[in-house]
């Protein structure tokens, strides 16, 4: 099946401005463009490979990322362990943001339990001494 760029946008929830931005960058590029008329066309195959891309958009991958991924993808039987290395690399990415996140609440937690009350008690003294 073929689509306009409007409908395929409504399938994929993912705005016509930002597929126009997707096929610049060859992110994701229409399965037909009209020689003529500049019209967009996208086929089932665009339908899978856009739901990918929202799909490790959704896990973090940047759409830099992305377009170096699906490279390496194309190129999987020469290169799996790059796609498994690149995958990897990611992974520890996440791994350290979610290090960084912990270390964050903990100090929170902390910082609540320090200050629980005294904070507020601070304040209205800083406000009386003025």
């Amino acid at each position: 099946m073929v689509y306009k760029i409007g409908d395929f946008a409504n399938i994929v929830n993912i705005s016509v401005r930002t597929l126009r931005y997707y096929d610049e960058i060859g992110l994701l590029k229409p399965e037909i463009i009209d020689k003529y008329t500049s019209y967009r066309y996208y086929t089932d195959d665009n339908v899978i490979e856009a739901q990918f891309i929202t799909l490790l958009k959704k896990v973090g991958f940047t759409l830099q990322e992305i377009i170096d991924y699906k490279a390496l993808l194309n190129d999987f039987d020469n290169n799996d362990d790059g796609v498994n290395q690149f995958l990897l690399k990611k992974q520890n990415q996440i791994s350290r943001q979610m290090e960084l996140l912990q270390e964050q609440y903990d100090k929170i937690v902390i910082l609540r339990k320090k200050f629980k009350g005294k904070v507020l008690t601070l304040m209205k003294e800083d406000i009386n001494d003025k």
